[in-house]
Parts: C-alpha cells; structure tokens; sequence
C-alpha cells in the first residue's frame, strides 16, 4: 500500500511543494498548536473525550484504561498517536494545573494528541486547496475561498479528539478516486479510521453512480460495502471473543435528540447554526439550478442528513459537528456560488 500511495504522489510531482508549504504553515502557526495542547490539559473547563486514555493503556498494559467501542478501533488515529507518543519528545507547559488524579503519563499523552490534531489540521486545509484547485480544477479565487472558509468551518469540529484526522482521510479518499487501485484500498481500510469516513464516502459514491450515471464508481461502492462489513465483523468479534463492549455514552441515544431547543444557547452555537452552514450551498442551487461546472448532485444533500442522525449518538450538543464533517463535500459549490454572486473575480480584475 505505501509503495502505491508514494508511487501515485511522486507521479503527480507536487510532494515538494505541498510538503515545503505543509511545513511552514506549520512553523508559522505554531501557537495554534500551544493553544490547543494548554486547553486539553485544563479539561475541567474544555470538557472532551479522552482517547488520551487508550494511550496509556498501549504503553502500561493497564485494563482500566482500554476504554470502549467505537473509540478504542479508532485505530487510525491511535496509532498515528501513540507513535507521536513514542518518537516525539514531550513539551510541559508552564503553569498549568493537571488533575493529580490522572495518570502521570496523561500530559505527554495530551501532547501526542494535540500535536496530531495540529499537523492534521493543516494537512488538511493545504490538501483541501490543491483538491480544489488541481483535482476539481476550479479557479484560483475559488480555492483561496474554500482555504478561507475552512479555517473557519473547522472550527465547528472537535478540536481535540480524532475529527480532523476523519475528515482528512475522507478527503485523502476524495482525492483518490481517480486512481482505481488506490481508492479502493483507502475505501477498505476506512473501517480502521472512523465509522464517519464510511457513512459520507459510502452513499456519496451511490449517488455517484445512481444519479450521476457514473459507472466507474461502482467498484469503489463495492470496496464500500465491503468495509461496512469488516467493520461489522470486526465489532462481532471484538465483542463475543475480546469482551469489548460499547460506551455507556450511547445507552441513552435516540432520535428525540434531534428536536433542538431554539432558546438553548448550546443547541443553537453547536448544532442549529452550523447545520444550516450545511444546507445553504444546497439551497442556492435549489434557487439557480446551477451546477457551476462540478460534478455535483443536489441528492448529496443527504451526506449532512445522515451525519445529523448519526450526530444523535453523540447528543444534542454535537449534531452539528457530525453535520460539519460533509464540508468538504459541499465547500467547493459554496465557493464557486459566493465567487459567482459576489462577483469577487472580476473585483480583482478589476483592481
């Protein structure tokens, strides 16, 4: 797999470029990342989920830190982190109160963490761009347009937990899916990253080949498929043979958690206003049926839909972020739409 993906990369010739960029954006912005890593140390105020956890149990072997599905077959993501973890050489931070209760190993594994979400962060935005750009082919203002916007759409995702590393991948699958082989081998082993990448590549490449007519996708939906199915099997066995057994978070999930309160001020900041970021491009399209030259299907208003019933799992407080995950789907319309009323082309030609 990696002498594909490499040979693949190298063929386009953009590694150095895309890499000299990814590092300094990096380098520049590294407050980012100190900002990041301070808020996860002080959790009792930044409350999130701890995958620091499973970390420590990779390195002492201690039950009680094995924590449960679906976030310990994450396994993306953790491995990413837990070799960060090994390789890395820890930063402590000044002034910083960490619960005397945790692990001491909690801090270093908070640094893993947060310096993986990071770096995924930018990857991401850098790779997002040159998905707009070279891959869609859409014209420069547009992709300065996604770049902007992304910086602040990201936001409405978690910030320390795996969601940037989901997304990236999803993109990375995006990305590939003019190269057969490759694709097809991102699509299967999306069953390793996240349940998320599955639930948008999944019905975005059937509404590929059921709408679009698209026939070539139809391998790809069968890779689709079938890890939908490892990853069913993969939860069977985990649970009739390995005694893993499912978050107690999800004991009391139901789709009642989708009728929001508009006088909450968290249903409206985490979920109502970034779903409807989701729906705008969709809308305007339903208003101008202008397709802007993407290969696009107004039924992919289904990918923020089905995110928002899966977001239910999480509560009400986080619809939107699962909403939020189909950006990458809907952002390059959203662009060409904004570039095409706002006229923001010709005010540079202008200029």
């Amino acid at each position: 797999m990696y002498i594909t993906i490499m040979n693949y990369l190298y063929k386009k010739k953009k590694i150095p470029i895309l890499f000299t960029l990814f590092v300094m954006v990096c380098f520049y912005a590294y407050r980012d990342f100190l900002i990041t890593y301070r808020m996860m140390l002080l959790d009792e105020y930044f409350l999130y989920y701890h995958y620091q956890n499973i970390i420590i149990y990779y390195e002492t072997g201690d039950l009680k830190y094995s924590d449960n599905l679906p976030m310990n077959v994450r396994f993306l993501g953790l491995i990413l982190q837990y070799i960060i973890f090994k390789v890395v050489p820890c930063i402590n931070l000044t002034n910083i109160s960490v619960n005397p209760n945790y692990d001491e190993l909690f801090v270093c594994a908070t640094f893993s963490l947060a310096l993986l979400n990071y770096l995924s962060k930018y990857l991401l935005i850098i790779l997002f761009f040159y998905y707009v750009v070279k891959i869609l082919k859409r014209p420069l203002i547009e992709g300065s347009i996604c770049i902007f916007l992304s910086f602040i759409l990201i936001n409405y995702v978690e910030d320390f937990t795996f969601d940037r590393i989901t997304i990236l991948y999803t993109l990375l699958i995006l990305m590939s899916l003019n190269n057969k082989y490759l694709s097809c081998i991102l699509i299967t082993l999306s069953f390793l990253v996240s349940e998320k990448v599955i639930m948008i590549i999944g019905p975005l490449l059937l509404i590929k080949y059921i709408f679009l007519k698209e026939k070539k996708y139809l391998i790809n939906l069968k890779f689709a498929i079938l890890s939908v199915g490892l990853y069913g099997l993969m939860i069977y066995l985990l649970i009739n043979f390995f005694n893993f057994s499912f978050s107690p978070l999800y004991e009391n999930t139901g789709f009642d958690r989708l009728f929001l309160d508009l006088s909450n001020k968290s249903h409206i900041s985490n979920s109502i206003i970034p779903i409807t970021f989701c729906f705008i491009p969709y809308a305007i399209y339903l208003f101008d049926k202008n397709k802007r030259n993407l290969n696009f299907s107004v039924y992919e208003i289904l990918l923020p839909i089905i995110m928002i019933f899966l977001g239910t799992g999480g509560g009400e407080h986080n619809i939107g972020r699962y909403a939020m995950y189909s950006f990458i789907i809907w952002l390059p319309l959203f662009a060409s739409q904004i570039n095409h009323y706002l006229k923001i082309s010709k005010l540079i030609e202008d200029e």
